[in-house]
């Protein structure tokens, strides 16, 4: 007799393919990658989330990488608040194990312990690009302006029709360019956070480059690019088809002991007719010119104590077409309330975080932990939490009326402590700037929305750096 087999069971398997997919999902998210939305503006203009625009990066989230290694210095990351874990968080990591950290000049400086000098950290140019703030243009539309010469020169916008000699200045009349809020918005919202937050710029601002594409013509000899940081004065020549040396150079001057030293960089000499990119910039404390997308001068130079600076262009010989002039700031970091300086000691297995809205971010700079001692019974319970102005702790009543403190400490657990217990002990937060290996989640890799067609004046797609 043969034997018979039993009917399949299809809803057995089918559960079995969903039970499946459903682990294979949830390892995926938990261990490879994850979809992430920006809540708050603490990393504006680098990730957007503000609320009354309604504008919300999403950013996918690598998972796997630090499994494998430890976070790097200026990577985007995700983490654990340290003192409210629930909370999850994405910043810049800028301050490493076993170092000291300190914001002074708007920049950021590093030493391995008190018996060393200060350094200033310098970052990677694809993590400056992307932290680099496009300057919007003035009301009227003139942001360059003659300042010598130049009866026949003409402007237009980010366009400069040099005839004869002369030199234009960038916002000649505007004073000093400071860290606004605004500059480096995308530009379809950028008349709503001008219009929010106009004059909150403090400091001055040092740290700039300039862009744009340049034709000279013939027989011009040198075209000229004058960088201002205070009392320096860093002054880039460009050799042109008529130049007698073709090699670029920048004169650096320090007007306060009038000493004067000259950098040459590559030989290179502008062709009449022909259109030529341009770059130049003081970051870092690092002056570089670029021609073509290829760095072909770079000087390391001294930290000027005083931040205003101006970028003045100007030519020797019949003239130069200058187009698409862009001016871009760099991020200009400060203490915790508005203060210029502020340090911090990292020992093993910590880092520090930093928003690159570094006017309305809390970060490391102002996390501060806020500790109370409670008797429960014959043992002394330590409650510790983040100290959130009238957030947290918040006083409250008890049903019979008594007075108490409502504190969520940092595992989201929420406590009535009497005001009985908490006489005595300090309502004053200590300073908690530093985020444990163990918190750090994963790293912030791309923006994939908003994306065309459904916001088309938003357009965020792209890699983080």
């Amino acid at each position: 007799m043969s034997e018979t087999k039993p009917p399949p069971h299809h809803w057995r398997e089918n559960i079995e393919a969903l039970t499946m997919a459903i682990v294979v999902a949830l390892l995926f998210k938990y261990f490879v990658l994850e979809i992430s939305k920006i809540p708050s503006g603490s990393m504006q203009p680098t990730l957007m989330g503000d609320p009354k625009t309604e504008t919300f990066d999403r950013t996918v989230v690598d998972k796997l990488s630090f499994h494998f290694r430890d976070p790097e210095r200026f990577e985007i990351v995700v983490f654990k608040h340290p003192l409210e874990e629930s909370r999850v968080m994405v910043k810049r990591l800028v301050g490493m194990p076993g170092e000291e950290l300190h914001i002074e000049h708007g920049d950021l400086w590093t030493r391995s312990d008190a018996n060393q000098p200060w350094r200033i950290l310098r970052r990677p140019p694809s993590v400056v690009r992307e932290m680099l703030r496009p300057l919007p243009p003035v009301a009227n539309g003139r942001d360059w302006s003659v300042v010598r010469g130049g009866k026949e020169w003409q402007i237009h916008g980010d366009t400069i029709v040099a005839r004869g000699e002369g030199a234009a200045r960038f916002r000649a009349d505007s004073g000093p360019l400071k860290d606004e809020y605004y500059d480096g918005y995308p530009t379809a919202l950028m008349s709503v956070f001008m219009e929010r937050y106009a004059g909150r710029g403090t400091f001055a601002v040092g740290d700039l480059r300039l862009e744009g594409e340049l034709v000279a013509l013939a027989d011009t000899r040198a075209v000229h690019f004058e960088l201002t940081e205070g009392s320096f004065l860093y002054e880039f020549t460009l050799p042109g088809p008529q130049a007698a040396e073709a090699e670029l150079s920048v004169r650096i001057r320090d007007a306060r002991t009038g000493s004067e030293q000259v950098v040459h960089g590559e030989r290179c000499a502008l062709v009449a007719g022909a259109r030529v990119a341009f770059a130049l910039e003081n970051i870092d404390d690092r002056l570089s010119f670029e021609l073509e997308g290829r760095t072909v001068l770079t000087s390391e130079i001294a930290t000027s104590e005083r931040q205003e600076a101006s970028f003045t262009l100007s030519v020797d010989g019949p003239g130069a077409d200058f187009s698409d002039l862009r001016v871009a700031r760099d991020v200009y970091y400060q203490g915790p309330g508005g203060h210029p300086s502020w340090s911090t000691t990292i020992p093993a297995g910590h880092y520090v975080m930093l928003g690159d809205n570094t006017q309305d971010s809390a970060d490391s700079r102002l996390w501060e932990a806020q500790t109370f001692t409670v008797q429960a019974g014959s043992e002394a319970v330590k409650l510790r939490g983040n100290l959130r102005q009238g957030e947290n702790p918040i006083p409250t009543r008890l049903a019979d009326g008594g007075g108490a403190w409502r504190f969520k400490d940092n595992w989201g657990e929420v406590h009535w402590i009497p005001d009985t217990a908490v006489r005595g002990q300090s309502l004053v937060g200590q300073p908690s700037p530093l985020v444990p290996r163990e918190l750090i989640l994963g790293r912030a890799v791309a923006i994939f929305w908003p994306i065309w067609p459904f916001k088309p004046q938003l357009w965020r797609v792209g890699w983080l750096r």
